[in-house]
């Protein structure tokens, strides 16, 4: 029985460091040192490892139990960036708040849907119009936005009175794609950050209102890449991985570059309400994350509510470490600064893309 005990203490004392590791990401940025922001991932995990401890040792009646509740309690407060209590989906009355913006964030994904078919985007597009005709959001901030050729989405939404609209890229006939903004408020001013990233100033009533619509950097997993995902899920790292984690890397690499040289900049210099909404392609833990919760407010830690999931490639399934080849983890965003405040936050469920939409309610503050 020592023997257990003592086997049970040293896995214990691995899973304690393996949680304290998975939480240092926000504070050291990528180009110093990548293993942070490696480890990031397997918070829930550890977490979840963790409190399987304190039980097991509990059930023994054995003091140990409370080394894991130590660490637990050290690194608490990281449990309500994916988990939150006290929040509401319910947009408020608009005659009670006269300055409300309500602004959806999508990653449309052509509408192609979570199993990547071509064939199903116009029956999806169809239903992503239905989705923003329900809503009714003012602002659409949408990413890997293309119309289908037999669904005129741009002219529909101009129908449902978004008549202002930007893109990052517009076709030969000034249809806009990839990263797009509509609104049924003026748009006064607009600005292409890159190539994914666009930058709009609106009019609500008579206060200005930034929007910043982003589509950070994507890994761009192929099908070899799910296959070494799903080995390395499994604990089976082999030589083959090393291209998969090489794209991992740049990615993260390009995250802090995108950051530094064209998200920091809009935030820090911002005088007026601002909202960076979209598909950040990284986690609540990460260092991108931390380096926005820094100068912004995320709408979810105001307002939300449970365990959110945004991510939906390729089932229907909820896990926190995923029940496919990739995590599902919360990585569409909105983010505002301390000229707003949120009053409801929503995630929508639904199959039009591999991403669910996003739909906050904010405040222009008096």
């Amino acid at each position: 029985m020592k023997a257990i005990r003592v086997i049970l203490l040293i896995v214990n004392l691995l899973l304690i460091a393996g949680l304290l590791l998975t939480t240092v990401a926000g504070a050291v940025s990528p180009s110093r040192m990548m293993l942070p922001s490696l480890l990031a991932y397997g918070y829930l995990p550890m977490l979840g490892a963790n409190v399987l401890m304190v039980v097991l040792w509990a059930l023994m009646k054995r003091w140990e139990a409370l080394l894991s509740v130590a660490a637990i309690a050290v690194r608490w407060s990281m449990v309500g960036l994916f988990f939150q209590v006290g929040g509401t989906q319910k947009v408020p009355p608009r005659a009670e708040h006269p300055m409300m913006v309500t602004v959806m964030s999508y990653n449309v994904h052509q509408f192609q849907g979570p199993e990547d078919r071509p064939t199903r985007s116009d029956s999806n597009a169809r239903e992503f119009l239905s989705i923003v005709e329900e809503h009714g959001p003012d602002v659409l901030c949408l990413q890997e936005y293309a119309a289908p050729k037999t669904v005129h989405v741009t002219d529909s939404l101009v129908l449902m009175g978004y008549n202002h609209y930007y893109g990052a890229h517009t076709t030969g006939s000034g249809v806009p794609y990839g990263t797009v903004v509509f609104s049924r408020l003026p748009i006064t001013y607009v600005s292409r950050l890159d190539n994914k990233k666009v930058l709009v100033e609106m009019l609500k009533e008579d206060r200005r209102l930034r929007v910043c619509c982003i589509h950070m950097d994507s890994y761009s997993f192929d099908a070899t890449d799910r296959e070494e995902i799903d080995r390395m899920r499994h604990g089976e790292v082999q030589e083959s991985s090393r291209r998969t984690l090489e794209k991992v890397r740049e990615t993260i690499l390009s995250h802090q570059r995108e950051w530094e040289q064209a998200l920091r900049p809009v935030v820090q210099g911002s005088t007026v309400p601002l909202v960076v909404a979209g598909d950040m392609n990284d986690i609540p833990n990460s260092w991108l994350y931390s380096q926005i919760s820094k100068e912004l407010t995320d709408s979810y830690r105001e307002k939300g509510f449970g365990f959110v999931t945004t991510y939906n490639g390729g089932d229907e399934q909820l896990l926190p470490i995923g029940s496919g080849w990739l995590p599902k983890f919360r990585i569409d965003m909105v983010f505002h600064n301390e000229g707003l405040r949120t009053l409801s936050y929503r995630r929508i469920k639904t199959r039009v893309s591999d991403h669910y939409p996003v739909v906050v309610a904010v405040e222009v503050k008096d």
